[in-house]
């Protein structure tokens, strides 16, 4: 009977290695990690809550397309979304390194199918091409992401710019070109006296800051356009400073006579100051942007006078100058404004 315990227990050893083998096989457990990771944020039950938007029925969660949400997850991302209507303002941390690209296909397949999703799962592949080091040059990303608008020969259309001659694009300074580019921008705008209305997408959290830099110093150089390179430095530090300069333009014109240089007001008390304004650095600038757009009291309405990207850089400028110390404007914002 001993030879047969013996035989029996080695079996039982072998079944426990392969179950344990084939839990292990099974990879990492992505609700576990949702509930771990994400779920602080995005809720238990993936409704969202305050500046954190909803996965449960979101399109751009179950696009057929997978590149933007991966390369949210694994490089983050900050800045208006607007998701079903609603414009959220929550930052996405960047999950690479923190997470294996294991771990970040598991528990976007989980939220692609939690909460009333049917979206395919994601596999390790795919985070792999996304999280890879971009090795694609300027021109390739031109090509994929750009020349649909612009054209591949730089010519634009009647609706998007053309970035062959560009002024902006061959300026000596990228700033402003780097920001359009980072952030966005909806018409309308001048390029060599005709005036364009195509909306740029924010290219933040879907471009690298190596891949911006590439697809700029490309553009800066193509069809007959002779600016330099712009580098990853240039690109990581553009932004809010960006919308800003453009924004202190915009009041230097528009608002200084009322508000006065130092945002101190003036008129005897008559026009408010902007510099350490409450209503100014509130962490939702729905009143300023509110007043600037519909006016109030001795304030003009700005609604129709100024686009709405350059109510957002004005907006930007007067909640960073003089002191204060509230975030930047999106175009976004400025739009949800009623």
């Amino acid at each position: 009977m001993r030879p047969l315990i013996v035989v029996l227990i080695a079996l039982l050893l072998v079944a426990f290695d392969a179950v344990r083998s084939g839990s292990a096989a099974e990879g990492p457990d992505g609700k576990a990690i949702f509930a771990a990771k994400c779920a602080t944020c995005h809720q238990v039950n993936g409704q969202g809550g305050g500046p954190y938007p909803p996965l449960a029925g979101n399109p751009d969660l179950t696009a057929a397309d997978t590149s933007g949400i991966i390369g949210t997850v694994v490089n983050g991302r900050s800045g208006p979304l607007t998701v079903l209507g609603h414009t959220y303002s929550g930052a996405m941390p960047v999950w690479r390194g923190t997470l294996t690209n294991a771990e970040i296909a598991a528990v976007l397949t989980y939220v692609r199918s939690a909460f009333g999703n049917a979206a395919p799962a994601i596999s390790e592949d795919q985070v792999v091409a996304i999280a890879a080091p971009q090795a694609q040059s300027g021109a390739a990303l031109y090509a994929a992401k750009c020349a649909t608008c612009h054209q591949p020969g730089g010519t634009g259309t009647a609706t998007y710019p053309p970035l062959a001659a560009n002024d902006v694009v061959n300026a000596d300074d990228p700033k402003p070109m780097i920001g359009i580019i980072v952030m966005g921008k909806s018409g309308p705008l001048t390029v060599a006296g005709k005036t364009y209305n195509g909306k740029m997408p924010t290219w933040n959290g879907q471009l690298s800051n190596a891949d911006i830099a590439a697809v700029a110093s490309y553009v800066r150089s193509a069809w007959g356009n002779k600016a330099a390179p712009v580098t990853e430095q240039e690109v990581t530090s553009t932004g809010t400073a960006v919308l800003a300069a453009v924004g202190s333009s915009i009041y230097a014109k528009r608002c200084i006579a009322c508000h006065a240089a130092n945002g101190k007001g003036g008129g005897g008390g008559q026009f408010p100051p902007l510099a350490g304004n409450a209503d100014v650095n509130a962490a939702d600038p729905t009143k300023i942007l509110t007043e600037i757009l519909h006016g109030k009291n001795v304030m003009p309405s700005w609604k129709g006078q100024l686009s709405p990207g350059e109510i957002s850089a004005v907006a930007t400028y007067v909640r960073t100058a003089w002191g204060n110390h509230a975030g930047a404007v999106s175009e976004a914002a400025v739009a949800a404004i009623k």
